[in-house]
């Protein structure tokens, strides 16, 4: 089984051919194709689905995003938070910076100034 790592919100190509399933990927909520850029994943369930699709070609997505702190990338399949993820939320956080000092009061204020940016 082939893996590929994609971003959320990120348009990605799939490297086969959909044939008859590209009916199918397209109507899963949260999951869009955009002519020229391809298809943008915007929702952690809209990528169950469509890994229940694309299994059948022997592709696998595996989502990854970034910590909002510093940046580094995270790959949510070997994050260990995984199991109490609110997964609707992209607020992640990589171990480098769950662990350094005043983490939480850092994170708090990241995510705050996140979401009033969002609001305005």
């Amino acid at each position: 089984m082939d893996v590929m790592r994609i971003k959320y919100g990120e348009p990605f190509r799939i490297p086969r051919r959909l044939g008859d399933l590209f009916r199918d990927v397209v109507r899963i909520d949260g999951v869009e194709y955009v002519r020229g850029k391809g298809f943008i994943v915007r929702d952690y369930y809209a990528m169950v689905n469509l890994n229940k699709i694309l299994m059948r070609m022997g592709l696998t997505l595996a989502p990854t995003v970034n910590c909002v702190m510093c940046g580094a990338s995270i790959e949510c399949d070997k994050c260990e938070y995984t199991d109490v993820c609110r997964k609707e939320v992209t607020l992640c956080i990589c171990g480098n910076c769950a662990y350094s000092p005043n983490s939480f009061e850092r994170y708090r204020d990241v995510a705050k100034s996140i979401y009033l940016n969002r609001r305005l």
